[in-house]
């Protein structure tokens, strides 16, 4: 162990190699670093998913060790490139280690704050987006500059060449990653669909009821309400699906719900409705499914060849249990038509028989 003239540990040798103070301050700062990376992202950060985020500054904590290591134990005249790389991967280290503690007070000041199950949530709003995007990009900048500098390349016509291969690269890859992000900001600016919305689109020809879980910067992440699975679209696919938004009720009385049922001609309007209401009035003896004080809404909707369609309208807000009451209701009409001897079934469709002549 040396020492300068003013006390200072200018080296420390161990095992016959000998490590600068620079060194030394680095691989324990690294180390530590290393270490607290999964509780100082968690606590930067309101997502459920952090493993890749921990990976990332975990692996670049491991690089810069790595290289230090290196350019002890295999370069021993300490390697000016080596040097180089370090300082490059320390800047790209705290270019995103600033940015995530930016972005966490820039969220905690423009974001959305949820309560859910006791527990706070911050939600990305357009200004947080927007203002994260900002930061992430000059920090971006900075740590460019920085390494170009640390590389050598000093004349404008160094740094600028290089700079100009880097926009080249966006340019040709922005139709991957642009139209997303730019309608990632959309959706958040206009507030059609926030976190925990219920929402109701087309999907490739098939209709998807899901809850918005998380909407990022290039996908959305919804939960499907059907098969209970996670679904990440993209924002810019969401956008043209032609979004209806459930949770957002026209007025007071909640979301206006209809059933559909195809019944006999040979059953009058009042018997119809009597069952119908009678089957409404044991869901509200046994069930708080829906706005019980706005009575069911009895129309006829379609007076087909075969069967007259019956609509049946009620008001619901629990929007999440969309589907199972949708099934509940269903269950209560077809055993109080069973009670009634009204058949649900199309008389025609299901009698039917085909004479072929001869």
């Amino acid at each position: 162990m040396e020492e300068s003239k003013l006390g200072f540990i200018d080296a420390v040798t161990i095992g016959g190699i000998t490590f600068t103070a620079m060194d030394t301050l680095i691989i324990g700062v690294s180390l530590i670093l290393l270490l607290l990376a999964s509780p100082i992202c968690r606590w930067l950060s309101t997502d459920d998913n952090l493993t890749a985020r921990i990976s990332m500054m975990r692996v670049l904590n491991f690089l810069i060790i790595f290289a230090v290591l290196f350019n002890v134990l295999v370069m021993g005249d300490r390697s000016a490139w080596v040097t180089k790389l370090t300082q490059c991967l320390m800047v790209i280290y705290f270019a995103v280690f600033i940015t995530q503690i930016v972005n966490y007070f820039v969220r905690r000041r423009f974001g959305k704050f949820r309560v859910n199950k006791d527990k706070t949530t911050i939600s990305d709003t357009y200004s947080s987006r927007g203002l994260s995007l900002i930061v992430a990009v000059m920090m971006g900048v900075i740590a460019i500059i920085s390494c170009l500098q640390i590389l050598g390349l000093e004349t404008l016509l160094e740094a600028g060449g290089a700079l100009g291969i880097i926009g080249l690269i966006l340019a040709l890859t922005q139709a991957a990653w642009a139209p997303d992000i730019i309608s990632g900001l959309i959706i958040l600016n206009s507030r059609f669909c926030e976190d925990g919305d219920v929402i109701q689109f087309n999907m490739d020809g098939r209709e998807v009821n899901a809850s918005v879980f998380k909407t990022k910067l290039f996908h959305t992440e919804c939960l499907d309400l059907t098969n209970n699975h996670r679904i990440m679209i993209r924002n810019a696919r969401l956008r043209d699906y032609g979004i209806q938004n459930l949770s957002r009720f026209a007025s007071a009385r909640g979301l206006r719900e209809v059933l559909f049922f195809n019944i006999d001609y040979a059953h009058s309007e009042d018997v119809v409705k009597q069952m119908i209401e009678r089957a409404f009035a044991e869901i509200d003896s046994s069930e708080t499914a829906r706005e019980e004080q706005y009575e069911p809404e009895i129309r006829v909707h379609d007076t087909g060849d075969y069967a007259v369609t019956w609509a049946v309208y009620y008001y619901i807000k629990d929007v999440k249990k969309l589907l199972s009451i949708r099934q509940l209701f269903r269950a209560y009409i077809l055993a109080e038509s069973k009670r009634s001897n009204i058949s649900l079934a199309t008389p025609s469709l299901q009698n039917n028989t085909v004479t072929v002549d001869k």
